[in-house]
C-alpha cells in the first residue's frame, strides 16, 4: 500500500480522495444518517486524516457529528475544515464518561485510530478510548482501511481491538484483514477507490474470490451441447471403509455440471454411490481383503476410457495397492488434468520425487496437516506461515495448490487468490470430497486448472451456506453436494438481488409496506 500510494499520480489527493469515499459508503451501508449522532474516533496519523475528512463530509450531509481524538491535532487544517463543517471536536482526557455518553446516543461510530503502520499490543492513548467504548449499544460500526488493533500483515489481534460490522479499505484489502483472528473483527470488507491508476494494482500478486470472480470464470454452457459437451470426468476414489467419500464427489461432480462422471472404486463403493448419483457410471475395481483397491494403474486407465479430467484420492484409504495405483495413474495420464486429494495426497507425500513430476495442469487440495507431510514440516502451519507454505508447494510442484482452511489460498506460480468467508459448517468430514468433486468437475468442463480451483472454492463456500442457511453446525454434507447445482447457477453480469434491495430499502424509507 506505501507502494502504491509513492506511485499515485501528481496532483492526486489521496487522502482527501479516502475520506470522501468513506463518508459515501457509509451513507450507502446506513441508508441516510439524516441528523442521526454519529461518533468519528480520530487518531493521530494518516487514518485520522481519513476520518476526519470523511467527518466533514457526513456533517455537510446533515449528520451530528463528534469526532473524538486520542489526542490534540495541533495546527491540522483538516480539524479546522472539520469544525467549520459543523463537527463537534472532543479530545481524550482519561475521562471514560463523555466518550461513552455520545456512543449511547449514536446510530452509527467510525473507527479511525490506527492504520496499516501500527501492529498489537495497543497502548496509552488509543488503548484507553477503545476500552472506553460502551458494549452492546447496538450501533453500525465502520472501520476506517483496518479495524484498530490488528496487524494488517499478520492478522494478530490485540484484545480490545475495534470490532467492525464493515471494513472501507482504502485502496486495495490489507491481506491481515482476510486472515484469523483478525478477520473477525473486520466484519464486511468493501475496497473504495481513492483514484489510484487501475494500472498500479497490476503488480500484486494477491487477490480476492469474490462473486465477480466466480461469474467471469464460470464456464459457457452452449445450447446444443450434450454429455461429451460438457466433459467425462473419472474419479478413482473409495474403500470400504470411506465408501461415502466416492459418493460425496461423485455427487459434487455430476450437480457442478460435467457431462458424464465414471467412478472407479471397489464394489461396496459404487453400490453407495449408485443409490445418490443413478446417473454416473461405474468400473468396478478388486480389493484387498482389508478393502482397499488393488488393480493395475494400466488397467484402470484403459478402463477410463481417455477422460477429460481425473480425480483421485478421496476415501482410498492407505495400502501399498492404492499408493502404487495412485503413482501409475499420474504417471500413466501425465497428459490428463488431474485434481489428487486426501489419500492421493498421503501418498505423494511419501514419494517426493512424484512432486516435481505434477505441473500446472493438476490441482492438489491439502489441508494443513497433509500441507506439512508434504513438504516435511514439523506441525501443521497456520496463518502467514500456511499462505508461506502452500506457495512454496506451487512453486516445488508447479501445480495450483488450494490450501483448505479458513481463508482458503489457492497459488497459482507466485500469485494467491483468497477466499475469506469462515464457514464452520464445512468443519467437517467430506467437506473435502465434495470440494474436490467440484474442483474436478470444471476442470472437465474445460476451465484450466487455476481457473477450476478458484470457481471450484467459491462454488464449494456457497452451497454450504445455501444447503445450511444460517446453521453453523451439523450441517450434512451430503447436502451440501446437492447443494452445489444451486451454487454453480450464477448469473453472469449484476446480481438480479441488487435492485430487489435497493427497492424495498426505498419503501421502507417512504413508510410504504
Amino acid at each position: 500500500m506505501r507502494t502504491l500510494e509513492a506511485q499515485a499520480p501528481p496532483g492526486v489527493n489521496l487522502m482527501r480522495n479516502a475520506g470522501h469515499a468513506i463518508a459515501a459508503a457509509i451513507l450507502r451501508n446506513t441508508g441516510s444518517l439524516g441528523a442521526r449522532s454519529v461518533v468519528v474516533l480520530v487518531g493521530p496519523g494518516d487514518n485520522g486524516g481519513d476520518a476526519l475528512i470523511a467527518a466533514a463530509r457526513l456533517a455537510a450531509a446533515g449528520a451530528r457529528v463528534t469526532a473524538w481524538a486520542s489526542r490534540q491535532r495541533p495546527d491540522d487544517a483538516l480539524v479546522t475544515a472539520a469544525i467549520a463543517r459543523g463537527v463537534r471536536w472532543r479530545v481524550w482526557s482519561s475521562e471514560p464518561r463523555p466518550l461513552a455518553d455520545d456512543v449511547r446516543q449514536a446510530s452509527c461510530i467510525v473507527d479511525g485510530l490506527l492504520g496499516i503502520g501500527s501492529s498489537p499490543p495497543l497502548r496509552g492513548p488509543i488503548a484507553e478510548v477503545l476500552a472506553a467504548l460502551p458494549a452492546g449499544t447496538g450501533q453500525m460500526r465502520f472501520a476506517v482501511d483496518i479495524p484498530t488493533g490488528i496487524d494488517a500483515d499478520t492478522g494478530a489481534v490485540d484484545q480490545s481491538a475495534f470490532r467492525a460490522d464493515v471494513t472501507l479499505a482504502t485502496g486495495p484489502l490489507k491481506i491481515g484483514a482476510l486472515l484469523h483472528p483478525a478477520i473477525e473483527f473486520a466484519g464486511r470488507q468493501i475496497e473504495l477507490d481513492i483514484g489510484l491508476p487501475a494500472q498500479s494494482y497490476a503488480p500484486l500478486r494477491t487477490s480476492r474470490i469474490s462473486a465477480r470472480t466466480a461469474r467471469r470464470l464460470l464456464p459457457v454452457r452452449p445450447l446444443d451441447g450434450h454429455k461429451g459437451t460438457f466433459g467425462r470426468l473419472a474419479i478413482v476414489a473409495g474403500s470400504s471403509r470411506y465408501r461415502g467419500a466416492a459418493a460425496l464427489a461423485t455427487v459434487a461432480a455430476l450437480r457442478a455440471g460435467a457431462g458424464l462422471v465414471t467412478l472407479a472404486s471397489v464394489e461396496p463403493a459404487c453400490a453407495a454411490t449408485a443409490a445418490r448419483a443413478p446417473a454416473a457410471t461405474f468400473v468396478p475395481l478388486p480389493s484387498t481383503p482389508s478393502g482397499q483397491l488393488q488393480a493395475s494403474p494400466a488397467a484402470v486407465a484403459a478402463s477410463l476410457a481417455q477422460p477429460n479430467a481425473l480425480l483421485v484420492g478421496p476415501g482410498l484409504g492407505r495400502s501399498e495397492s492404492g499408493d502404487a495405483l495412485v503413482y501409475g495413474l499420474i504417471d500413466t495420464l501425465s497428459d490428463t488434468p488431474m485434481v489428487i486429494d486426501a489419500d492421493g495426497l498421503n501418498a505423494l507425500a511419501d514419494r517426493a520425487d512424484g512432486l516435481e513430476a505434477l505441473g500446472p495442469g493438476c490441482v492438489l487440495t491439502p489441508h494443513p496437516g497433509e500441507l506439512a507431510r508434504l513438504l516435511r514440516l514439523g506441525t501443521a502451519p497456520e496463518g502467514r506461515e500456511r499462505l508461506a507454505a502452500a506457495r512454496d508447494l506451487a512453486t516445488r510442484t508447479r501445480a495450483i495448490v488450494v490450501s483448505k482452511g479458513s481463508p482458503t489460498f489457492v497459488c497459482v506460480d507466485s500469485r494467491v487468490r483468497i477466499l475469506a468467508r469462515p464457514n464452520p459448517a464445512l468443519a467437517a468430514a467430506g467437506s473435502g470430497d465434495v470440494l474436490a468433486g467440484a474442483i474436478a468437475s470444471l476442470l472437465a468442463q474445460g476451465l484450466p486448472a487455476a481457473d477450476a480451483a478458484t470457481l471450484g472454492v467459491w462454488v464449494h463456500s456457497r452451497a454450504a451456506r445455501i444447503a445450511g442457511g444460517r446453521d453453523d453446525r451439523g450441517v450434512p454434507m451430503e447436502q451440501v453436494a446437492a447443494a452445489v447445482g444451486a451454487a454453480v447457477n450464477l448469473r453472469r453480469g449484476r446480481s438480479r438481488r441488487g435492485p430487489w434491495r435497493r427497492r424495498r430499502r426505498r419503501r421502507r424509507q417512504s413508510g410504504a409496506p
